[in-house]
């Protein structure tokens, strides 16, 4: 695996203080290289007295700033502003990713609750190319006791019309939280060359707007992708200016600038495992391991209990568990010994 990011430019690094919750698997969307945060199955999260314990249990071992909620589509999620609001009540920030399908009275009611930074996922503004996006796993967890075959049928019927609304509701709603003044941001993925045209829109629209793009590699498609968008920066004749990399963790990115000085990010994973995790994973010996050790995910299961997810591609003993297994974990001890050495 290459390690990310290189050059010497100026370095940034920060610890993890943050906690991904899975606040729905809700999504209409079903991207080709949607990983669903490694989660099925999860409930719907609110807030409760319940959560408010798990965050406080973990805040013992970890010095949270920040919420990301993940999904599935967080704002699918009907108990979204409450939520919001009793994380921001401990003095978290909150922040979410999302495809831009709400309205802006809900957009009012989320900014109201605190949930005032959204990264919004543009995969085009060009409704055939957004189609051709649309074959992976969302729908086959929103329609359940669907068999694939349904499922097929479903995703053929998904007309140009359908993706012109999608990208018309999602545009209108980003440039309705930049005018709120809120923390916003573009986050497109490049899986391969073929998607350097699309990327371009995505990147030029952003840029017209003054809003910040990070460009995101399909984690599904290894080098094939990092190296579409290499070449897709080097197109644009920009200039590394800074990295950041967070300590125990395989997330990094490096911050670009173009000639007329906008400044966009490239998000990618870097060489780090977490070996009381990693230690024996096939994965790791034959080269399939997409992100190795990213971050602490959180998610409520169907059997109503709060599971940590460490990894988005294995599902065991080492890479899920309760929260009470997670907190007296080697996994932990080995996180907490990157943030105080």
């Amino acid at each position: 695996m290459r390690k990310y990011p290189i050059g010497d430019e100026p370095l940034i690094v920060s610890c993890i203080d943050s906690l991904r919750i899975k606040v729905t698997e809700k999504c209409p969307w079903a991207c080709s290289f949607c990983h669903m945060e490694g989660g099925i199955y999860a409930s719907d999260v609110a807030w409760s007295p319940e959560l408010k314990d798990v965050i406080n249990l973990i805040e013992q071992h970890i010095s949270l700033k920040e919420i990301h909620y993940t999904g599935g589509e967080p704002t699918k999620n009907p108990h979204l502003a409450e939520l919001s609001a009793g994380l921001c009540s401990l003095g978290l920030e909150v922040k979410t990713t999302t495809n831009g399908q709400f309205d802006e009275e809900e957009l009012k009611r989320l900014v109201n609750a605190g949930l005032r930074s959204y990264n919004f996922s543009v995969h085009s503004l060009d409704p055939k190319r957004f189609l051709d996006t649309q074959g992976g796993k969302g729908l086959t967890w929103v329609e359940k006791g669907k068999t694939s075959s349904d499922i097929k049928v479903k995703r053929s019927n998904l007309s140009i019309e359908w993706a012109e609304k999608q990208i018309d509701k999602q545009k209108k709603m980003i440039l309705s939280a930049k005018e709120m003044g809120l923390d916003v941001k573009i986050n497109t993925v490049i899986s391969s060359e073929n998607d350097i045209e699309n990327a371009k829109e995505v990147f030029e629209w952003s840029k017209a707007h003054n809003i910040p793009v990070r460009l995101l590699n399909d984690l599904g498609n290894g080098l094939t992708s990092i190296d579409a968008i290499r070449k897709f920066i080097d197109s644009l004749g920009a200039e590394e200016v800074m990295r950041k990399v967070t300590l125990g963790s395989s997330a990094c990115s490096t911050i670009y600038r173009t000639k007329d000085r906008y400044e966009f990010g490239f998000k990618q994973i870097r060489d780090n495992k977490l070996e009381s995790m990693c230690r024996g994973c096939s994965r790791i010996a034959d080269g399939t391991c997409e992100e190795q050790f990213y971050g602490i995910r959180l998610q409520k299961n169907k059997d109503g209990q709060y599971y940590v997810v460490l990894c988005i591609q294995e599902d065991n003993a080492k890479t899920r568990m309760t929260v009470a297994e997670f907190l007296k974990s080697d996994q932990l001890k080995e996180i907490t010994s990157y943030l105080y050495n």
